[in-house]
């Protein structure tokens, strides 16, 4: 059995006879029948009924066309895959991204790529702290968004610095800290929980930012969660602005705004590694980032 065959058997179908079948592949009409008579003879089946004024498929034949056009059409994917990567594209682009970043607008930047490449896999990881360069050092991605980047003792990196990400200290509107929001000093929150972001790390040095020592805490995977905890009443915590915003404006959260408490930014760098081959599509997603996030 071969692909020509099963073409030969899906073009008789779409077409509803050999002879269509036939002028519409530039083929002679002998030829189909008795490629498809071979077909026949090697599965054991009859494919059509030919009594007729047009060739139909019998039962097995239809159980069999539906089954050519499932091979036929993962075909013409390998062959459009082997195309891509002939080209120079890549099967797969690992993008790792911290978790403090709007991911609305990287979301978009992979769709539009996407779109242009859309035989490309893309993988998006979100890390915390230390997790992303892991990802980017053990190869298992290709271009990081991080804030934990040591530039200086990298030479091996190639880094853009892109933004810088405002965090601001938040606590339940609800809570009796929220009326104390100018005057709250660290002292005054060392017994209250705090709502911590753990590293994603694996067997990197983890780092924390923003911790008060002493502090009870619960460590969760994500500033998501951390903002749903601090909602709900419990806690208090350091968060990416943009991720709090709305929440403050409803109300929810209020942010402290005294000495101990002042907003600080976190640089945010797009990264990836000098002596590794740079595909097109992942050149194209390094171009992209530099104005998706700003």
């Amino acid at each position: 059995m071969t692909l020509e065959q099963l073409k030969y058997l899906q073009a008789i179908v779409e077409h509803g006879s050999f002879r269509a079948a036939a002028e519409a592949l530039f083929r002679s009409q002998s030829s189909l029948s008795i490629s498809i008579q071979k077909l026949e003879a090697e599965l054991g089946v009859t494919l059509f009924e030919r009594k007729g004024y047009r060739p139909t498929l019998t039962a097995e034949g239809a159980a069999i066309y539906q089954k050519a056009k499932h091979l036929l059409h993962k075909s013409s994917e390998l062959k459009s895959l082997a195309n891509h990567l002939a080209s120079g594209h890549e099967a797969e682009l690992r993008l790792a991204i911290s978790g403090i970043l709007p991911i609305e607008p990287i979301i978009q930047t992979l769709n539009d790529l996407g779109n242009l490449y859309p035989e490309t896999r893309m993988s998006l990881l979100v890390e915390s702290l230390s997790g992303t360069m892991e990802r980017l050092l053990d190869d298992d991605a290709d271009i990081a968004l991080t804030d934990t980047l040591e530039v200086a003792s990298n030479t091996g990196l190639e880094s853009i610095h892109l933004t810088q990400i405002q965090f601001t200290t938040v606590v339940p509107s609800a809570s009796k800290w929220a009326k104390l929001a100018g005057t709250l000093t660290e002292q005054d929150l060392s017994t209250e929980t705090m709502i911590v972001v753990r590293d994603t790390s694996h067997h990197s040095t983890r780092v924390s930012k923003g911790i008060v020592e002493g502090a009870p805490q619960w460590v969760v995977n994500d500033f998501s969660t951390k903002k749903q905890i601090i909602c709900s009443g419990k806690g208090w915590g350091r968060m990416p602005y943009h991720l709090v915003e709305d929440d403050i404006e409803q109300g929810l959260l209020t942010p402290l705004h005294s000495s101990d408490f002042q907003n600080f930014y976190a640089p945010v760098y797009l990264v990836r590694k000098k002596n590794k081959p740079i595909g097109t599509v992942s050149q194209e997603l390094w171009k992209r980032l530099q104005n998706t996030i700003t």
